[in-house]
């Protein structure tokens, strides 16, 4: 009896449009935090919260591939610093308004 060893790969798969992905959240949640705060109360919370959320989650874990490309690192980080720029939005929208 032979015994043979088997190789296994656990590495997670690549997402090569993961950046692109994150990208797209990130452009989705600017006026999604912007233009629904005269629709409905906490409207920009609502929208471009969860948005910027997915993108900074989608970005910052394309940045961390290892098969990721440099040009593709470059537009995950834009992507994380847009949808940390946008989560900022609604902190200054409500202190804003809080102070005045």
């Amino acid at each position: 009896m032979t015994t043979g060893t088997h190789r296994i790969d656990v590495a997670p798969a690549r997402r090569p449009g993961a950046p692109w992905i994150a990208l797209l959240l990130a452009v989705l949640s600017l006026p999604g935090s912007l233009l629904p705060w005269d629709w409905f109360a906490w409207g920009g919370v609502v929208i471009g919260v969860p948005l910027a959320v997915a993108a900074l989650v989608v970005g910052l874990r394309a940045r961390r591939d290892p098969p990721a490309t440099a040009s593709g690192r470059r537009v995950a980080t834009a992507a994380a610093v847009l949808a940390v720029a946008v989560l900022l939005i609604p902190v200054v929208w409500t202190l804003a308004s809080l102070l005045s």
